[in-house]
């Protein structure tokens, strides 16, 4: 489906259905700025090639590095990543993401003793069973079932840009506006730029407002600014079409909004800042770094009628999808 049509739906939905729907996500909870990934993806070229026929990826973990099958590191992502109540076709699409991702990783660290981390902080959550049924608890066998039944569906699926895995990047909550993998981490990649995604303004998660007072704000920033100034540290700030804070003076220090989030433990790094009376006013809006495909957004398209291909192909222009 075209990307016209795709946003026609999305506005449409919007319209129709009702705001407080209660879709959640797995990164809902991440305190940081998008647990934006620590580690830098962008350098690394990744060949038209074949992913590996073994089936299975070597799991780094904080105790060792185990082997697990591909459809149960998927299962134990996915679970991780978003709610297992989410609509089928939302969980199909985050199986997807969620393999290509891995297939992308697996690539780059081929000469590695290990493929993936359990961290969204360098890769993507990863919950074993026996986490997940202390998470889910009495409800572990129906949420099990759900997710089960989306990994068997599109299992092997992976999206591919120019022959070779694709970096699927996914988010919590966008600001309406995905952003750009060039403007958020420094490298571009032609899959991942903004698209609408309307239906994130519809989230009761959408809006958040953090407020701190003078010597609070100046502790938190003390590791990259240390003026002594008695006004707004903050100015000159620069936005992206998204309204990602591309850049801002600190103190006489220029920043990154994402740097900025992260030190204030903001939930995304599109925000505005008000300073009055020695106290400083942050209203950010979604959560995440907000790059690629925002899994609230796609949960919505698939309570409109969407099916994980046409989600996928809003979020990631000009990849295909393929299957091992």
């Amino acid at each position: 489906m075209k990307s016209t049509v795709i946003t026609s739906i999305i506005v449409a939905i919007c319209l129709l259905i009702i705001p407080f729907f209660g879709f959640k996500s797995g990164q809902t909870a991440t305190p940081t700025a998008a647990g934006a990934p620590t580690v830098s993806y962008y350098a690394e070229s990744v060949k038209e090639q074949t992913p590996r026929q073994s089936g299975s990826f070597r799991i780094k973990t904080e105790e060792k590095i185990v082997e697990i099958g591909a459809d149960d590191y998927i299962f134990g992502v996915v679970a991780a990543e978003m709610s297992a109540s989410a609509p089928a076709e939302a969980l199909k699409a985050q199986c997807v993401a969620a393999y290509s991702f891995a297939l992308y990783r697996q690539s780059v660290r081929a000469n590695e003793e290990y493929d993936l981390t359990d961290s969204y902080k360098t890769d993507q959550s990863y919950l074993s069973e026996e986490k997940l049924r202390e998470r889910w608890g009495e409800k572990y066998g129906e949420y099990a079932s759900a997710v089960r039944a989306a990994v068997n569906a599109v299992s092997g699926e992976y999206l591919s840009y120019g022959g070779a895995p694709a970096l699927a990047l996914y988010h919590s909550l966008s600001s309406g506006r995905t952003n750009s993998c060039e403007e958020v981490f420094g490298g571009a990649k032609p899959y991942l730029i903004p698209v609408e995604s309307e239906c994130d303004r519809l989230s009761p998660d959408y809006k958040s407002v953090f407020s701190f007072s003078s010597d609070e704000l100046k502790e938190k920033m003390s590791s990259v600014c240390k003026s002594d100034a008695k006004d707004n540290l903050f100015s000159d700030v620069k936005k992206s079409s998204s309204g990602l804070v591309l850049s801002l003076n600190c103190g006489g220090v220029t920043l990154s909004g994402s740097k900025t989030a992260a030190l204030l433990t903001l939930p995304s790094a599109a925000f505005d800042v008000e300073y009055e009376s020695g106290a400083y006013t942050f209203t950010c809006l979604g959560r995440g770094h907000g790059v690629g495909m925002s899994q609230y957004g796609a949960q919505y398209l698939a309570a409109g009628g969407s099916t994980y291909k046409e989600i996928l192909a809003h979020y990631y222009p000009g990849c295909e999808i393929r299957k091992v």
